[in-house]
């Protein structure tokens, strides 16, 4: 069945829905509408050009996706600037309509994902979570057994025939998948989307106001690439990122329950949840209660490395340490000294992050740019640079330029400067 919205994932950047908003305050108002309206669209225009950029990276190319990776890198510190700076606050109606629009939005993804339903086709990633789904629910353990056949192929080792990600995978998958079979993983998806869609809006809330959550939801719903490879290509990266959001958003109160996110995030795939747990650490006096919950979240783990380790670590840690670089990588063709010296950097990158984190507990916009840092800079230097892992930083991006397009409304700077931490809440 042909979706307008299949059509539209192929062409990401080519209109703005922001544009929709119709012009009808009264005349005193006239000029700050325009004005919030303009930053808005340029918003939505930069936005969506970056990604589509990454999407027509063509495979063979991977120094164009670097080039694109450091740009964005360089521009993380202006959107953060921009987020920061003093703004009158919205209008009501400037709100309800970026509102009706984030609706519209929801809904041609939601008639998308039903077009999809009717002859779903999984990538590789949808297909192999659901036959771990179904091994377990024979009584076999998903890390021995044989589901894996493309990349045994890949690495030349029949080791690694197992399941590549983690438990919570099959966890978050086999409800629906069982019940639904290749359907059930896209209706998972569906959910998945619109809780992240809502904590991207929530998060951004937090210090910017609640036109800026829906500028932020906004951007992420506008982008038919997501839906394309999420609701079409059936690829599951939104169960590992919805985690680090939830952790991101409710760190201040509960900095227990946010390691808890971050660990069952590292159970569902080792990336991006590895990347987050330095940008997450919060201040000296909550550090412990945070790193208890991710050794919580990382308990599904046990029951499976347990009672088949060597094909465990075969299929979740070794595969990624002995798989080869592919054509998708500006890595592809160098030798392996170029290769573990751009490791090495990421690895600093890494650290430098840390001891940011590490001096003082940065605030929660910051935490967004830093996390989109060190999963860029693990992006950058993995055996692939795929388009599923682009679903792991464009949550942040979509947080940050939504924030940059509202800037800080006077009422929440006000707010946030008569609070003693970060901890203010402005509404979703």
């Amino acid at each position: 069945m042909f979706s307008p919205w299949q059509a539209a994932s192929k062409d990401c950047a080519q209109f703005s829905p922001t544009v929709m908003i119709v012009d009808r305050m009264p005349q005193h108002d006239k000029r700050q509408r325009i004005s919030s309206t303009a930053g808005l669209v340029l918003a939505e225009v930069v936005f969506s050009l970056v990604v589509f950029a990454f999407q027509k990276v063509p495979r063979g190319s991977g120094w164009i996706a670097l080039g694109l990776v450091v740009t964005v890198v360089a521009a993380l510190p202006l959107l953060l600037a921009a987020g920061r700076r003093s703004a009158a606050p919205l209008s009501d109606m400037t709100g309800r309509n970026v509102l009706r629009i984030c609706l519209i939005l929801a809904a041609a993804q939601l008639a998308f994902a039903i077009a999809m339903l009717a002859k779903p086709r999984l990538f590789d990633i949808g297909e192999t979570t659901l036959r771990a789904a179904l091994a377990l629910a024979h009584g076999d353990n998903p890390y021995a057994a044989h589901i894996d056949a493309i990349a045994g192929s890949i690495a030349g080792d029949d080791r690694f025939h197992g399941y590549k990600y983690l438990p919570m995978m099959i966890a978050i998958y086999a409800p629906l998948g069982l019940a639904l079979g290749a359907r059930g993983i896209i209706v998972t998806n569906i959910l998945l989307q619109a809780i992240i869609a809502g904590t991207i809006g929530s998060i951004a809330a937090r210090g910017g106001g609640r036109p800026a959550g829906l500028a932020a939801g906004l951007l992420y719903l506008s982008l038919p690439f997501v839906a394309h490879q999420a609701l079409r290509r059936g690829v599951t990266d939104l169960a590992p990122v919805l985690l680090l959001l939830l952790a991101l958003r409710s760190l201040d109160r509960r900095p227990m329950l946010a390691g808890v996110m971050v660990g069952l995030s590292i159970s569902t795939k080792l990336m991006p949840g590895l990347a987050m747990v330095p940008c997450a650490l919060p201040g000296h006096g909550a550090r412990r209660r945070y790193l208890a919950g991710v050794l919580l979240g990382l308990l599904p783990i046990v029951p499976f490395a347990a009672t088949a380790p060597q094909a465990f670590f075969a299929n979740v840690v070794l595969f990624n340490m002995v798989r080869p670089v592919d054509d998708t990588s500006w890595l592809f063709g160098l030798s392996a000294t170029i290769a573990d010296a751009a490791r090495v950097a990421a690895a600093g990158v890494l650290l430098v992050v840390t001891a940011r984190v590490w001096r003082g507990a940065p605030r929660l916009d910051e935490r967004c740019a830093l996390a989109a840092v060190v999963i860029l800079a693990v992006f950058a230097v993995g055996p692939g640079m795929h388009h599923n892992y682009y679903l792991w930083f464009l949550p942040f991006l979509a947080i940050l330029a939504g924030r940059a397009a509202i800037g800080t409304p006077t009422v929440a700077r006000d707010a946030r400067a008569a609070s003693p931490n970060e901890a203010v809440h402005f509404g979703t």
